[in-house]
């Protein structure tokens, strides 16, 4: 037996990367992907409402998710409305995934999956469960009433150290 080679996080997001936006269906829309620190985001026009991989070794997790991350008025209200969607989003996507406040105004819709070593068959596994969430999402949400939203409001030196001291907490 081969023994698989362990990727680099960077290697492995660009994998993951690769697959997922090689197999959405086109009909959903043209969409962005970038990758920040150690995840993974994509998003089809909207980045605040965008949907994330992201390898926590803390956790021992690989959070695949749908991310709403605008102030918070407008991040509770998007995120009600995909509440409402629940039954369509569970038939699609089983019971694995949770809607739940992630910070004072962020919210996300995720479920999680072992992190085991990064590997060409974990980057493929997350790639299929990423693509499974965008193709049983997206479409939902073009049917969204997005409250509107001005342009990102820049939080203030001691928002930034709140928000950076309870996540790493």
């Amino acid at each position: 037996m081969v023994a698989r080679q362990a990727l680099s996080t960077r290697d492995f997001l660009h994998e993951v990367q690769q697959a997922t936006l090689d197999a959405i269906d086109p009909s959903l829309g043209s969409p962005t992907a970038k990758r920040v620190f150690s995840s993974l985001q994509i998003h089809f026009g909207e980045p605040r409402l965008h949907y994330e991989v992201w390898p926590v070794r803390k956790t021992g997790r690989i959070e695949i998710g749908l991310h709403i991350e605008g102030p918070q008025e407008w991040s509770r209200q998007v995120a009600a409305q995909i509440a409402g969607l629940a039954d369509d989003l569970r038939a699609a996507l089983g019971s694995d995934y949770e809607l739940e406040d992630w910070t004072a105004s962020w919210c996300r819709l995720h479920t999680t999956l072992p992190l085991t070593p990064l590997t060409d068959d974990l980057a493929s596994q997350v790639a299929d469960a990423t693509v499974a969430l965008i193709q049983a999402a997206e479409p939902l949400l073009h049917d969204l009433d997005l409250p509107p939203l001005g342009p990102a409001v820049e939080q203030s030196p001691s928002e930034r150290r709140h928000w950076r001291r309870k996540r790493r907490g």
